[in-house]
């Protein structure tokens, strides 16, 4: 089930590295082709919240399966499309079938494993998933690359077939419950609904310019009535689709705002670090990906730190230490230079990654753990609802933020030196020496060198863009910490 949930991460990761090969191969737009990540996503975090009662009502073995093997057959169809529409259409299925692996797994570990072993699955499982994130874009680039973009989806057709298989064999631990006859149809409805519209707003909206865009407003009004009428709708109907009152307990509530949090903060940083160093250096994928890996061996090997922490400290502490590293690679990193290189990238990016895992286990066992055990399914899947949406929230934030302040800061800088050029003679001196072959009467040469200002202008703006969202994501960081000390889990493990 684990590897299950591998090859579903991996289908979200390794897309992004074969775009360029897809959007060739189909002929899409540019405003086309971001949609084969959307429909995944969308369709996912609808799955998420839903999870837990077709799990229930399925019970694990039967979801598990389908899930796997609607996963394997979708992955078949999205290789085999022959327009990006058919492509969008595949891939609302494969993300549907995807994102009922992840809580079905974690609904796995709480329930089968006893409360001594849990903590060790639960480092497995977390290495396993941050693996999927390093491997991901490397996997995607290299067989878009070298076999072709359609590999890149049939890659996971034998081993998710082969999960599917196995996991019907042997997973026969759970009964169904007989909830066929209680759908809350209307639940189902109003979640599809807020959920889709809301991340559909997240993912386009950047690229619709936000509310300057009809379209954005019209679904941000619809996701906004939905999720209030899902909320009125599920906490006064009998059999709810999704049990709202579990946030009624503390650990739950306390560790589901951390882990959206940390999401933001996290997939914020590991998405507007790459499209830093491209705008200011101008480097093709592959020696980006090279410069940004270390953050994701480093969150492989968090889960051995974790596993060693939790010898010596207790689990909040352990949550709270992971929180502190986080703030402080995100805080050092915030004072990049436009001439950046490897050595102001490797340091903050190992800090951040190996955070990762202290952050993510101990609320994994704080939150799911200490719920009643008939409320572990229907809390797994709104765990891996919030760290779904929050990880949407960081990536859309971070770049609408980081484009923002480019064009205010680049404005300050041409207020400066504007200010500075009238004050003082010294700038047009050293001018003369930096660019003295630019400088003349002539309309292109004055064309060309206020080019060269301007580039210059932009890369000291991003430079500082990117520095300013550094320092907001390590001060978010820094104040929720402390919340970890709110919830039950005092014993060392």
């Amino acid at each position: 089930m684990t590897l299950g949930m591998f090859f579903s991460l991996i289908s979200v990761q390794n897309i992004g590295a074969a775009y360029r090969h897809i959007q060739g191969g189909l002929g899409a737009a540019p405003d086309q082709i971001s949609w084969v990540a959307t429909s995944f996503l969308i369709a996912e975090v609808i799955m998420l919240p839903l999870s837990g009662w077709l799990t229930r009502a399925m019970s694990t073995r039967i979801f598990f399966t389908m899930c796997s093997i609607g996963f394997t057959f979708s992955s078949i169809l999205c290789g085999l499309a022959w327009s990006i529409e058919s492509m969008i259409f595949f891939r609302v299925f494969q993300g549907f079938f995807g994102g009922g692996m992840m809580p079905a797994m974690f609904s796995t570990l709480f329930t089968i494993f006893p409360k001594k072993e849990q903590q060790f699955v639960a480092i497995i499982t977390g290495v396993v998933a941050t693996a999927a994130s390093a491997l991901g874009p490397h996997m995607g680039g290299w067989i878009g690359d070298e076999i072709g973009w359609r590999y890149v989806f049939f890659a996971n057709v034998p081993f998710s077939l082969a999960i599917g298989i196995v996991v019907f064999k042997l997973a026969s631990f759970d009964e169904k419950e007989y909830l066929w006859n209680k759908i809350d149809f209307l639940g189902i409805l109003l979640a599809g609904l807020f959920l889709g519209t809301g991340l559909a707003v997240l993912e386009e909206g950047r690229r619709e310019y936000w509310f300057e865009s009809n379209l954005i407003c019209i679904l941000s009004i619809i996701c906004l009535i939905s999720f209030l009428l899902f909320i009125i709708r599920e906490l006064s109907t009998d059999n709810p689709i999704v049990d709202l009152r579990i946030f009624a307990n503390r650990n739950f509530l306390i560790c589901t705002i951390l882990v959206f949090i940390w999401a933001i903060v996290i997939f914020g940083n590991q998405y507007i670090l790459p499209v830093y160093i491209a705008r200011v250096r101008g480097l093709d994928g592959t020696t980006i990906a090279s410069m940004v890996y270390i953050m994701g061996a480093a969150q492989v090997a968090s889960g051995i730190l974790a596993l060693y922490l939790f010898k010596i400290f207790n689990r909040r502490t352990v949550a709270f230490m992971g929180f502190i590293m986080l703030a402080a690679g995100s805080w050092f990193q915030g004072f990049m230079i436009s001439e950046v290189g490897p050595n102001e990238i490797i340091w903050p990016q190992i800090i951040k990654g190996l955070s990762a895992q202290l952050c993510f286990l101990p609320l994994v066992l704080l939150s799911i753990g200490y719920l009643p055990i008939n409320k572990v399914k229907d809390g797994s899947g709104l765990y891996s609802l919030m760290n779904r949406v929050g990880s949407a929230i960081g990536i859309a934030a971070s770049n609408t933020l980081f484009e923002h302040k480019i064009t205010e800061n680049y404005v300050e800088i041409v207020n400066f030196t504007s200010g500075a050029i009238n004050r003082s003679e010294i700038f047009f001196n050293k001018l003369n020496n930096f660019i003295p072959k630019y400088l003349s009467n002539s309309p292109e040469k004055i064309k060309m060198t206020s080019e060269i200002l301007h580039k210059i202008g932009i890369e000291e703006a991003s430079a500082m863009a990117f520095n300013q969202i550094m320092i907001i994501m390590a001060i978010i960081a820094f104040i929720v910490s402390p919340l970890i000390f709110w919830v039950k889990g005092l014993k060392n493990s």
